[in-house]
């Protein structure tokens, strides 16, 4: 006999997704590396990497630099609780995983998280974010997260969170880092960073990793993307780990992404400057007579789709 519960609890999980079957994206930092403030960063942001993607009533985290505290000030403003998650870590270099102890959610009882990153050959996730709450350098021990936070390691594969594709994959980075494509009925969402696209010219470059992306990011409705430097810029920091404006603007062509989202901005680079990259970017897809969008998401602005 087939228990009616079984068979009830996936119905209940659809119809609550099905109450709305747009995705909602959000950034809560775009910057890389480094916070920064001042008057010459206020229109885009000083946070480092967080962005969230709700889908019905599922909560997608990517990266907790310090945008995640923006997104937990958000999350207790709402007053729904509990409150879970799907926590993804790229990598866990400090400007993506350094806002996690200010999440004030983890404190809180019966909330749920999953945190799903790669482990590191010789730590494990758990034990590189919880080694940053060490009270040599944080006051507050993770032994007072109150909520129920697993951890899951992956690699390079596909997966499914209910009706939810997920797959990931190793980008070009000084260190292990993975990059992530949701797919959800007939829409996507990609976030790449950190990741360097190596020019054709250059001894690290390699067909296959490029072709590799090209496969993840290809006809996605938003891809969010490493776009760290200008042209000029990364002729000084080849094999830094990070990307220039005309190798994105070419992947996001060929891959015929509907719109590609600048990130991951270099904390030197004033608003001013990261318009200029915004401008440098829709010229190089103009060149190429591209039909993809570009746009550079700011702090606290939401997308629909």
């Amino acid at each position: 006999m087939i228990d009616k519960k079984q068979q009830i609890t996936p119905l209940v999980k659809g119809l609550n997704r099905l109450s709305s079957d747009n995705m909602k994206l959000q950034f809560w930092g775009v910057r890389g590396t480094v916070p920064v403030a001042g008057k010459k960063t206020v229109h885009y942001g000083g946070n480092t990497c967080c962005v969230s993607l709700r889908i019905g009533k599922e909560l997608f985290i990517f990266d907790g630099g310090t945008g995640i505290r923006e997104l937990s000030n958000y999350l207790l403003a709402q007053n729904q609780l509990p409150i879970s998650a799907k926590i993804f870590i790229s990598h866990p270099h400090w400007d993506h995983i350094n806002g996690l102890p200010f999440f004030c959610p983890f404190y809180m009882i019966s909330n749920k998280f999953e945190i799903i990153c790669s482990d590191h050959p010789t730590l494990t996730t758990e034990q590189i974010i919880f080694s940053q709450m060490n009270p040599i350098y944080f006051p507050v021990s993770n032994k007072e997260f109150l909520a129920d936070i697993k951890f899951r390691p992956i690699k390079a594969e596909v997966f499914m969170l209910d009706d939810v594709r997920v797959q990931s994959i190793y980008l070009a980075h000084c260190e292990l880092c993975l990059g992530y494509r949701i797919d959800y009925q007939n829409k996507s969402f990609c976030y790449i960073c950190d990741n360097e696209l190596y020019l054709e010219t250059s001894p690290h470059y390699s067909q296959n990793d490029f072709e590799q992306l090209l496969e993840l990011v290809k006809e996605s409705t938003y891809l969010v993307i490493d776009s760290t430097y200008t042209d000029e810029e990364y002729a000084s920091k080849e094999n830094w780990g990070h990307s220039c404006i005309s190798r994105v603007t070419i992947l996001a062509d060929q891959a015929k992404v509907k719109t590609l989202c600048l990130y991951h901005h270099d904390p030197y680079q004033t608003d001013l400057d990261i318009e200029k990259k915004l401008k440098q970017a829709k010229f190089a897809l103009k060149t190429l007579r591209s039909k993809t969008r570009c746009i550079c998401p700011r702090e606290g602005d939401s997308l629909t789709f």
